[in-house]
């Protein structure tokens, strides 16, 4: 190989580099990340943040949920989360979780083992103690939200963030909600003047969500 041709490798390699990252920081905190809509919501919500994320390296799964019964969502959750596992090595994923989807993916990890295969707990404008408004609905339809409702009270039972994952909650400072938080160790972010349903496609969202998944507090 001549000088010249040596060099142009070189900064080509360096180019390549600076892109993809070298194997083991393409391997440091990219494993597969599940986002997860909330109530009436959709996978489309989460169009702009999947393509960061999954520019950033992550591979991304986009719950579809079944409907806005939380026990039923739980096993959509689950479900997901042994495909992505199994199409990646086996290791642990991420939950992202907006609204009732927060709670549904804070359901799974405390009742249906995902303590065992989960990282990292990213919830976005959940409800974390219920929402009142939610005791009008029927419990299939979001009344499972309820603070009075069974499901929230034995989320909030014991132990409600059960190690050895790692709890991020976000919210916004128009979440009515924003200061429902529980459990011992968490990192907590509040995001100025966010309306609640454009938390998932938000910019500054997006970036709190890429930084907790990278393992910094985005607080």
């Amino acid at each position: 190989m001549s000088t010249r041709n040596g060099l142009l490798f070189i900064v080509l390699l360096g180019l390549w580099i600076a892109v993809t990252g070298t194997p083991a920081d393409a391997d440091a905190h990219r494993g597969p990340v599940l986002l997860i809509h909330g109530w009436q919501g959709s996978t489309a919500q989460f169009s702009d943040m999947r393509a960061v994320l999954e520019q950033a390296g992550f591979p991304v799964y986009v719950v579809e949920l079944p409907g806005d019964e939380n026990i039923a969502n739980v096993r959509a959750i689950g479900e997901v989360v042994d495909r992505a596992r199994g199409e990646h090595g086996g290791g642990k994923v991420d939950l992202v979780g907006h609204s009732m989807g927060g709670l549904s993916a804070r359901y799974y990890l405390k009742y249906a083992g995902g303590t065992e295969t989960t990282r990292t707990y990213i919830s976005m404008g959940s409800s974390q103690r219920g929402y009142a408004p939610a005791c009008l609905l029927p419990p299939a339809a979001g009344g499972q939200m309820c603070p009075l409702n069974d499901f929230i009270v034995r989320l909030n039972s014991g132990d409600p963030t059960p190690p050895p994952v790692t709890y991020t909650f976000l919210n916004s400072t128009l979440d009515a909600t924003r200061g429902d938080i529980v459990g011992g160790k968490w990192c907590r972010a509040e995001i100025p003047d966010v309306k609640h349903a454009d938390e998932p496609s938000h910019p500054r969202f997006i970036a709190a969500v890429r930084k907790a998944l990278e393992g910094q507090c985005p607080a």
